[in-house]
């Protein structure tokens, strides 16, 4: 590990998230290390198609976190953030990038969606049909995150979902997908969908060996 890379989740003093900037920071905190690209990253901010999505946040977070109603946070699903986002940015057209295995969760997507005034185009990662063998793997049958994401820039989609994306078929689909893109549903075979439980049970002396057993 080199010592003098960004090492945030690591930080004791976390002076980014308060008020009071007078406090040391490591010689690893980005802030300090890439101090050059500060002034150019708030230039990209300016640019049209990033203040959009700014603003958007910036609403959608105003509403969450008013002041005014500080139990109101507790209440908003991710779901519930999607749709309230693209309602602020004008966005009527939906696309979902969905694994195959995930079809009846894109089912339930599509109707909440549906239900709430938005027209949705959905893509199972099955698309195309292309036999395995022709792409030199073997198997019964060839996921198509690339073509999903054609077939989504070809309808001109203005927000898209990913549900369930393997990894690997995520990145791909990122990288030819040319429409704001956000994750819903992020596979997790063993804990329901749910990764994060994976960091909480890392903790717990019954599940921690699954996590150190292979290192040295």
């Amino acid at each position: 590990m080199d010592k003098n890379s960004p090492q945030c989740a690591k930080c004791q003093m976390m002076r980014c998230g308060s008020q009071d900037k007078t406090g040391g920071v490591p010689s690893s905190c980005p802030t300090v290390r890439y101090a050059d690209l500060i002034e150019e990253v708030k230039e990209k901010y300016q640019l049209s198609e990033n203040q959009a999505v700014i603003q958007g946040w910036y609403t959608l977070m105003s509403t969450i976190l008013d002041p005014q109603k500080p139990r109101e946070k507790l209440s908003w699903t991710r779901v519930d953030e999607i749709m309230e986002y693209a309602k602020i940015r004008g966005m009527t057209k939906i696309g979902i990038a969905t694994c195959y295995a995930l079809m009846f969760e894109s089912k339930l997507l599509t109707d909440i969606l549906e239900i709430n005034g938005f027209r949705v185009v959905s893509v199972s990662c099955l698309c195309g049909e292309i036999d395995p063998e022709s792409m030199g793997m073997h198997g019964p049958v060839f996921c198509n995150p690339i073509l999903q994401a054609e077939v989504l820039n070809k309808e001109k989609t203005e927000l898209n979902i990913m549900v369930g994306l393997c990894v690997g078929h995520d990145i791909l689909f990122l990288r030819y997908c040319t429409g704001e893109t956000t994750p819903l549903i992020v596979k997790d075979r063993a804990l329901g969908h749910n990764p994060v439980a994976a960091l909480y049970m890392s903790q717990n002396a019954f599940y921690r060996d699954r996590f150190i057993r292979n290192r040295s």
